[in-house]
């Protein structure tokens, strides 16, 4: 008897919880159908990769599927291969032996370029045409995308930007557009199209981003680059970096050593004014004073107090070292010895405000130069002059 009240007292919980159950599940059958028709979540549960083969290709990356994405590098690839030009140098090496004397060896360098002008101005680094180890290269050829090869002629070169301007007899060449360096943006598509490391990979393509703007390697010229994380590899030198239009946003220069991602290109406003005075002068002008400077802050005024063995009246500044004869510094009355630390009222810190200044002035502007002469405080008005250098390789 006890028996049957312990089956019959099991019996009414198992009703109830199988009624529950089955309460539960109606209820959440009805919520999954509203969630599928006003949440969007029926859209993602019907196309998914397994009932629609073409899904993984539809992700979108600001609205561009990447099918688009892909289709806007080829299209930049296509437009500018022409223009994208392969150059090589031989260069005479002297060796000595010591059993059968001196010897001649050729030796081969290998560089890109592009397109300047469609009359035959080609555009490149000034360490591609310089010939293995510093060497002036005895030959200079310019391949075309075509793969005709033509001798090239050194039409200008400036250090400073590190850029050359060749030229070859061909009127009809493709010449590529030209965007803004101004209007770059970090994060911005960056196409790197040139020749790496040997001739048979002509025109490779890399693609990255836009990594940084204002980058400066150099602070004694101030040249402000482009750094990007596509691919620069030896032998890209010369060749054009370039956005999503296809247009021309810098001349790749440079690759950090000893890394990787890291590569720096010469902004193309920069590049096309070089450019133009190179084919028209011969030669580029620049704003300048005319002084040699040492520029010293808190942490190498001692170093520098040290050499001189002398006491400085500031810990911040430029001693002018020397002067060169006929610039506008001479005539102004600068003198070597003269400490430089104020530009139009502007205290020198840590930055090069001369440097700046006479930068983003025009020839011909005065500028106010606060400085000490001993311990005597001056100030000095002095005229940007044009500064004037045409090169030639050694």
């Amino acid at each position: 008897m006890n028996q049957f009240r312990f089956d019959s007292h099991q019996s009414e919980p198992k009703f109830v919880l199988i009624t529950t159950a089955l309460v539960s599940g109606t209820v959440a059958a009805f919520l999954m159908l509203v969630a599928i028709k006003f949440t969007g979540l029926g859209k993602l549960l019907f196309n998914s990769t397994a009932s629609s083969p073409q899904a993984s290709l539809d992700y979108r990356i600001n609205n561009t599927s990447i099918k688009d994405y892909e289709k806007t590098i080829i299209n930049v690839y296509n437009q500018v291969k022409p223009s994208v030009v392969m150059i090589t140098t031989d260069t005479l090496v002297e060796e000595f032996d010591f059993f059968s004397g001196p010897s001649f060896r050729k030796v081969q360098g290998l560089g890109s370029g592009v397109v300047f002008r469609k009359d035959g101005y080609i555009l490149t680094n000034k360490h591609v045409i310089n010939g293995v180890d510093g060497r002036k290269a005895n030959q200079i050829s310019v391949v075309l995308s075509n793969g005709k090869s033509y001798p090239a002629k050194i039409i200008g070169i400036d250090s400073q930007v590190d850029l050359a301007v060749l030229k070859i007899n061909n009127e009809n060449l493709t010449v590529p557009q030209w965007g803004d360096s101004e209007q770059v943006q970090v994060g911005q598509t960056a196409i790197a199209i040139g020749n790496p490391l040997v001739e048979n990979l002509q025109n490779t393509v890399t693609v990255g981003v836009v990594s940084a703007t204002g980058r400066v390697l150099n602070k004694e010229f101030e040249l402000q680059m482009i750094q990007t994380d596509a691919s620069i590899n030896p032998g890209n030198s010369g060749g054009p970096l370039l956005d999503s239009s296809g247009h021309i946003i810098g001349i790749n220069t440079a690759i950090a050593a000893e890394s990787q991602g890291i590569g720096f290109s010469i902004p193309s406003n920069t590049v096309k004014s070089v450019a133009n005075q190179l084919i028209q002068k011969g030669f580029v002008s620049r704003p300048g004073l005319g002084i040699f400077t040492i520029h010293f802050i808190p942490e190498n005024v001692g170093y520098l107090e040290a050499r001189l063995r002398r006491d400085l009246p500031v810990e911040s500044g430029l001693f002018i070292a020397k002067v060169f004869e006929g610039t506008p510094a001479q005539k102004a009355g600068l003198i070597p010895g003269d400490i430089i630390y104020g530009v139009n009222g502007r205290r020198i810190k840590n930055d090069d405000l001369v440097r700046e200044a006479v930068a983003k002035h025009p020839i011909g502007t005065r500028i106010k130069l606060d400085i000490y002469r001993g311990n005597r405080r001056l100030q000095i008005s002095v005229k940007i002059g044009e500064m004037r250098k045409k090169e030639e390789l050694k």
